[in-house]
């Protein structure tokens, strides 16, 4: 799975909002594009904190393709935390299945990664992959090639970390009730 360029890190999770699940978050983008980085930086982010570090993986430069081989090698309900062309205003995110992933990402869509995400986790699902998938979609300002993010989103960037963060914890909350009910 591993290539030159695709990094995947993860680490131990002992306590927080995913702790004693098997739910991991997966940042993919392409370092050198702009808010196409958004899905690696916001995950980055959350693998420094002690309570995410063992959930954590970075799929850099990682086509459609890539991304299915993942959840197939994986075999674990995963948040994939990506730029996706929704429609939105620059900046804003949904926090949705992947079964609405072809009504929520905009048709015709394609990803910097090649194949839209739409086609990757159907992709993923043919191949066999049954686990749960979320997506956290981030609609980017500018994906073209420059390093980092643009100014915009980095100073939206603390409160779609936070958003993220209570995504999560909402997950697992949800993830309880449906196994004491």
């Amino acid at each position: 799975m591993s290539t030159e360029s695709s990094r995947i890190r993860s680490g131990d999770l002992r306590a927080g909002p995913l702790a004693g699940s098997d739910w991991l978050v997966v940042g993919v983008g392409t370092p050198g594009s702009g808010d196409d980085e958004i899905g690696l930086a916001l995950v980055r982010d959350l693998s420094r904190q002690a309570e995410y570090s063992g959930r954590c993986r970075l799929l850099e430069c990682a086509d459609a393709a890539m991304v299915a081989s993942a959840l197939l090698d994986w075999q674990k309900p995963v948040v994939l935390v990506d730029a996706a062309d929704m429609g939105l205003a620059p900046g804003e995110f949904r926090f949705f299945s992947d079964g609405n992933a072809a009504l929520t990402v905009k048709a015709g869509s394609v990803s910097s990664h090649g194949l839209g995400l739409a086609e990757g986790l159907a992709l993923a699902r043919a191949l066999g992959h049954d686990r749960a998938i979320r997506i956290f979609g981030v609609q980017p300002f500018d994906v073209s090639p420059k390093q980092g993010l643009t100014r915009e989103m980095s100073g939206l960037f603390p409160s779609i970390l936070a958003a993220l963060n209570k995504a999560c914890s909402r997950l697992q909350q949800a993830e309880c009730r449906d196994a004491a009910g």
